[in-house]
C-alpha cells in the first residue's frame, strides 16, 4: 500500500524509511511522543524538541532553547538527528533551510530515516506507580513522569512552569526511600500533560557525577529487567 514504508533490512537489525508519507507520518508521531532529540552540527550536539511546519514541503523545526545553542546549525549546514522511541533508536540528516531567533532551527524534511533495533537512552515511565519525586531547593515537590540516563520529565502545574523556566530546578531525586542523589535539571520544554491541568516538565541532567550516573543506570536496568 502506499503508506507503508521501503524498508531494507541488515545485519544488526538496521532498516531504513525512503517513502516521503511514511518518514513524515514517523515524525509526526515523534513530535508527539518523543520528549526531545539530539541534534548534532559542526562537532558539538545539543538537545531539541522536534515539531512540524505545514507547507509544502513540509519542512521541521528544531527548538534548541537559546540563540547560542548549536551555532554551526546555520542556513545550509546539514544537521544530523537522533532519539529513542519504543524499543528503538532513529537518525536522519537534514539541511538548514532558516534559523530564527530564540533557537529555532527550520531543516527539510529528509529523504531517509534510520532505525535500529538498540535503543540509546530507554526511558522509564514511572508516573503513579513508583512514586519518584524531585525535592526541590525552594520547598516544593514534582512528581517523575519518566526516566533516563540523560534526563526526566516532571508533572507540575502552570505556576511551577513559570517558576522553573525562570529558575531552573536543583533539588533532591528520590528514586527510592534509599536510593536519593542531588540533581541539577536544565527545562528544555513543556506542554499539557492531559486534560486535568497538569503540564510535562522535560528536563536533561546537568552534571550528574559518574557515581550517580552509575547509581541511575543501575535504578533503570532493575526497573526494565522487571517487565
Amino acid at each position: 500500500m502506499g503508506a507503508q514504508a521501503v524498508s531494507i533490512d541488515r545485519n544488526g537489525g538496521t532498516s531504513w524509511m525512503s517513502r516521503r508519507r511514511e518518514v513524515l507520518a514517523h515524525l509526526r508521531v515523534v513530535a508527539d511522543e518523543v520528549t526531545f532529540v539530539k541534534v548534532a552540527a559542526g562537532g558539538d550536539s545539543d538537545d531539541a524538541t522536534l515539531s512540524i511546519v505545514p507547507g509544502e514541503p513540509p519542512e521541521l523545526m528544531l527548538h534548541l532553547g537559546g540563540s547560542t545553542h548549536l551555532p554551526a546549525a546555520v542556513e545550509g549546514a546539514v544537521v544530523k538527528v537522533n532519539y529513542a522511541q519504543g524499543r528503538s533508536s532513529y537518525e536522519f540528516l537534514a539541511q538548514v533551510t532558516k534559523r530564527e531567533e530564540y533557537g529555532r532551527v527550520h531543516v527539510s524534511l529528509p529523504r531517509v530515516v534510520e532505525q535500529r533495533e538498540r535503543r540509546m537512552a530507554r526511558r522509564l515511565n514511572v508516573y503513579g506507580r513508583r512514586k519518584v519525586r524531585v525535592h526541590t531547593d525552594w520547598g516544593g515537590e514534582l512528581t517523575v513522569f519518566d526516566l533516563s540516563s540523560t534526563g526526566l520529565g516532571l508533572v507540575g502545574t502552570s505556576s511551577d512552569v513559570r517558576r522553573v523556566l525562570r529558575d531552573g530546578i536543583r533539588g533532591v531525586l528520590m528514586l527510592t526511600a534509599d536510593l536519593r542523589m542531588n540533581v541539577w535539571l536544565e527545562v528544555r520544554h513543556h506542554r499539557d500533560l492531559d486534560s486535568s491541568g497538569k503540564i510535562l516538565i522535560g528536563c536533561r541532567f546537568l552534571g550528574l557525577s559518574s557515581r550517580d550516573t552509575t547509581h541511575l543506570l543501575n535504578f533503570l536496568d532493575a526497573r526494565f529487567d522487571e517487565g
